[in-house]
């Protein structure tokens, strides 16, 4: 597969796990967007870095090292795309890649900012996931209160590590990125206007990866 990745690509990851399954049917919404009534059980941005895109995620799951610190990290961590689409389609699962409207595009500068906050900071600082604040996004009512607790940038899952960056660079409103799990935030991104759906990576996938070799 050609490396056409764009800077901010969102990739939505649906794992066919009994854990991702349990957070896919679990942030179900019959008012979602048709291909987001189901929604993924992980999400992942990517990044431009030395002239290659990097699929970066806050994670647990991930049995691969790092590309930046070169081991495998409990939190946020940086891969090459093609490998981590490869380990979803490859058990049977898939990945949609969300891309920001063309009115929406980052510029250069925006970009390497990007690239900055992510690298630089979140993986830099081996920012490490927040088990927490995964469960407490998969509420219903509790996140939509005063009690949720303020956002902690020391510790992030996967889609308050992109909300939080999404806010940074002016794709969203400000709020406190801990309400977000993947499905609803890729659901309030699409009726926003911002993003929209690109393509699927499923089972085709190996079969293309393979021909382009």
């Amino acid at each position: 597969m050609n490396d056409d990745f764009q800077a901010l690509d969102l990739l939505a990851c649906y794992s066919p796990s009994w854990t991702g399954r349990v957070i896919s049917y679990g942030t179900a919404s019959l008012l979602g967007p048709q291909r987001l009534r189901i929604g993924p059980s992980h999400i992942a941005v990517i990044c431009q870095h030395r002239g290659s895109s990097l699929w970066v995620e806050s994670t647990t799951l991930s049995p691969h090292p790092c590309m930046i610190l070169r081991r495998p990290v409990n939190g946020v961590q940086a891969h090459l795309p093609q490998l981590r689409i490869r380990d979803y389609v490859s058990e049977a699962g898939r990945v949609d890649l969300y891309r920001l409207s063309p009115i929406d595009q980052l510029g250069s500068e925006e970009s390497l900012l990007l690239s900055r906050i992510l690298i630089q900071h979140f993986i830099g600082k081996e920012i490490t996931y927040d088990m927490g604040g995964a469960l407490l996004s998969g509420t219903r009512l509790f996140k939509r209160t005063r009690l949720l607790p303020r956002a902690d940038m020391n510790e992030l899952f996967c889609s308050e590590l992109v909300a939080a960056v999404l806010m940074r660079l002016n794709r969203m409103n400000r709020d406190n990125p801990t309400r977000y799990n993947p499905a609803c935030l890729l659901r309030q991104l699409v009726r926003e206007g911002t993003f929209q759906f690109e393509r699927e990576f499923s089972s085709e996938f190996i079969t293309e990866e393979i021909q382009n070799r």
